[in-house]
């Protein structure tokens, strides 16, 4: 009797430049398949735009263009949080404005 190895459900095929990787999925699946197609474009794309060969230095400039674009991301995020901070604060003070005045009836 043959024994088959059992496949990893959490196991996910995924590739990326050509190189298939296996990456365990802690999230969904298809989640993950996103993200590898995401990287692959970033790579293919660098590799035609700066005619690198090299897989390991397409890598490497794709790792900074990601990063710099969450960078970006986050950088955008920090200035909204301050921008909703600020109308908090105006809102609050106005309404304690508000409830400070005297009615009038």
């Amino acid at each position: 009797m043959s024994k088959k190895k059992k496949r990893d459900p959490s196991l996910v095929p995924v590739v990326i430049f050509g190189q298939t990787y296996k990456v365990r999925a802690e999230e969904n699946v298809a989640y993950i398949e996103e993200l590898a197609r995401y990287v692959d474009t970033k790579m293919r794309t660098i590799a035609g735009s700066a005619g690198a060969g090299d897989a390991l230095k397409v890598a490497i400039l794709a790792s900074l263009n990601i990063a710099d674009e969450f960078f970006k991301v986050e950088e955008g995020l920090r200035s909204e949080d301050t921008e909703i901070i600020q109308t908090a604060k105006e809102l609050v003070s106005e309404l304690e404005d508000s409830l400070s005045e005297p009615s009038q009836t």
